[in-house]
């Protein structure tokens, strides 16, 4: 059975909210009920035509009064924000998902080897994992 993609992605995120979590060594973008995304990867969040705000910014004063909590900042962003849209480059495995505020999140997969991120989703009475794989593609398990 072939898989759709870009279909299932769709699906599975788009009219859903997000919310940004900084964990130890990743970050997760929750989209409600047994649908997110862990991203091992960069990311960044693009508003407006610019870089709004990106994972290596965590923690950075930049000049500023205290440093960048970037997970305050990107949900302070993505408040009352729905997915819009949803894209997987198929070679490269980078991801993108636009809101209905105007920003855009990407997912930058940037190892040859190890895996960029993992979304999941409920799809039917099935639930599925999309892994962005080292080198790009995919693997679909569900």
């Amino acid at each position: 059975m072939s898989i759709d993609l870009a279909d299932l992605l769709h699906r599975g995120f788009v009219g859903r909210p997000c919310v940004v979590s900084r964990r130890e060594h990743d970050w997760s973008f929750n989209c409600g009920d047994a649908c997110g995304i862990v991203g091992h990867v960069p990311w960044r969040l693009v508003e407006a035509g610019y870089i709004a705000l990106t994972n290596a910014d965590d923690g950075q004063k930049f000049g500023l009064p205290e440093p960048v909590d970037a997970e305050t900042r990107a949900n302070a962003l993505l408040n009352r924000a729905t997915i819009d849209r949803v894209q997987a480059d198929p070679v490269t495995a980078d991801l993108s998902l636009w809101f209905s505020n105007g920003l855009r999140l990407d997912l930058f997969n940037h190892s040859t080897g190890y895996e960029g991120w993992e979304a999941w989703l409920q799809d039917d009475d099935r639930s599925v994992s999309v892994i962005a794989m080292g080198g790009g593609g995919f693997s679909i398990i569900g």
